[in-house]
């Protein structure tokens, strides 16, 4: 990081000299405290140019397993034309000499930490400033963006997550182990598709959960009606980002599967809607109405706007879970990718930074994806389910790489209109990187666009049977 002093915009962006010396001259004495300092910043951190290719050179002699001290440094030094930079070795000696007789490792890596964030987010403000004036056309909402995931970016860097004692995790986990064995109780949000949640325990924290299939098979609203139940019957805070669908559509097919009223009556008025139809209508938005259920359906949405209007939600109402549909239709930024870089790159970008969201929000991201052609080139026998491989997901591998949880939704009456499996619908759970995987039967209403736990008896269900 460049010297406040030579910027010409800051005389003296924040340091403090005295904290650096101290933390040099420390190491220098005594490598031990080489660990102690490099756990939490790193030679980036020192202000002064000298002082940073002083820190450099102890960290790669330390890491290399030798000595650090005033002569292997400079000799280090030296070598790479860098002593001059550093002051000589008469400013490598004063160093050693200044130090204080009591030493405060832990207070001065602090100071020396807040003061490289300080400077941090004061040349990133300035990078917006001078960037704006660059390009005026561009709009407010892409620069605010911008600059709020570069805050958080140096937010995150300052949070240095380190080794976790088993004293510490292991009475946890045991609790945890003890309310499941107990109560039945998991971390995991219920789908309210039985056989699934016995499968999977739930949608958890921090897991990315790929939902795929070829187009017209069901997974928005697959998506859908997971997403509304759990915000309705189990009053969770649900965000929806709909790149695909406009949001007025999304509130006619949740109206629909939740009032199980004809999806083909509320969008073209045929046939028109029956007294009861209406009654379970106005049911159904009541309830839809009281829900915690928030849709974005914002046209080329980037991965930077998603995860800045993600992290509102959270910090306004307390978010539980993400739903995207769907993932390839996502914008990646300039900063993310290069002009050189394919399609599939692209979207391994935004596959890492939808996992990367769902750590940082502490919450299930669930990305609906569409699949390549390959699985139509491969017969379906009932007896077997449909031939989907991992390797079927759109344009990247990555996306199966990064993901906890990979399904795929298939219906044989798209296929073949003769099926005997009318109302059907197979979710093959692929992947699951903490536990098993397999075929689950579901029924699915088409007048309704509505998923539902298998029947086994003849007929269509009257009831649900959630």
């Amino acid at each position: 990081m460049p010297d406040g002093s030579q910027s010409g915009l800051i005389p003296a962006m924040p340091h403090d000299e005295f904290s650096e010396r101290a933390l040099l001259g420390a190491m220098l004495i005594d490598n031990r405290y080489v660990n102690e300092v490099f756990s939490e910043i790193n030679s980036d951190d020192f202000y002064r140019e000298s002082h940073r290719v002083i820190a450099a050179a102890v960290d790669y002699l330390v890491n290399k397993g030798k000595t650090a001290d005033m002569i292997t440094v400079s000799g280090l030094l030296k070598g790479r034309r860098q002593l001059k930079i550093a002051g000589g070795y008469d400013y490598i000696a004063s160093v050693v000499d200044g130090i204080p007789e009591k030493l405060d490792i832990a207070e001065y890596v602090q100071v020396v930490k807040d003061r490289s964030a300080l400077r941090q987010i004061m040349q990133t403000s300035l990078g917006v400033i001078d960037q704006g004036a660059q390009t005026p056309h561009e709009g407010s909402e892409a620069v605010l963006n911008r600059l709020q995931e570069s805050i958080i970016k140096i937010s995150e860097s300052r949070i240095k997550r380190g080794f976790h004692p088993m004293q510490e995790l292991v009475p946890a986990t045991v609790e945890l182990v003890n309310r499941i064995q107990k109560h039945g109780e998991s971390e995991g949000l219920k789908t309210d598709l039985t056989e699934l949640d016995n499968m999977t325990a739930g949608f958890h924290p921090g897991d990315l959960i790929v939902i795929a299939a070829r187009p017209s098979m069901g997974k928005t609203a697959l998506g859908l009606n997971v997403a509304a139940r759990m915000a309705i019957k189990y009053e969770k805070t649900v965000g929806f980002f709909s790149i695909e669908m406009a949001r007025t559509q999304i509130i006619m097919r949740l109206l629909a599967l939740e009032g199980r009223v004809s999806m083909a009556a509320l969008r073209t008025g045929k046939p028109r809607l029956t007294q009861k139809e209406w009654a379970d209508l106005e049911l159904a938005a009541t309830n839809l109405g009281r829900a915690g259920l928030y849709i974005d359906d914002s046209p080329s949405l980037s991965i930077v706007e998603m995860k800045t209007r993600a992290r509102r939600l959270k910090n306004e109402r307390g978010l539980d879970i993400v739903f995207v549909d769907y993932l390839q239709l996502l914008k990646v930024g300039a900063d993310m990718v290069r002009r050189s870089d394919s399609r599939a790159q692209e979207v391994s970008a935004i596959s890492s930074a939808l996992k990367e969201m769902a750590k940082e929000l502490q919450i299930p991201v669930v990305a609906l994806a569409q699949l390549n052609r390959s699985p139509e080139t491969r017969g379906t026998r009932r007896s077997e389910g449909p031939k989907y491989q991992l390797s079927d997901l759109k344009e990247s591998g990555a996306i199966e790489q990064d993901a906890d949880l990979v399904m795929f939704l298939h219906r044989e009456e798209q296929n073949d209109h003769d099926t005997e499996r009318k109302g059907e619908a197979d979710l093959i759970v692929a992947k699951q990187r903490n536990g098993p995987t397999g075929r689950i039967v579901l029924t699915f209403i088409d007048k309704y666009t509505k998923f539902l736990n298998y029947q086994r008896a003849p007929g269509m269900p009257d009831t649900e049977v959630f």
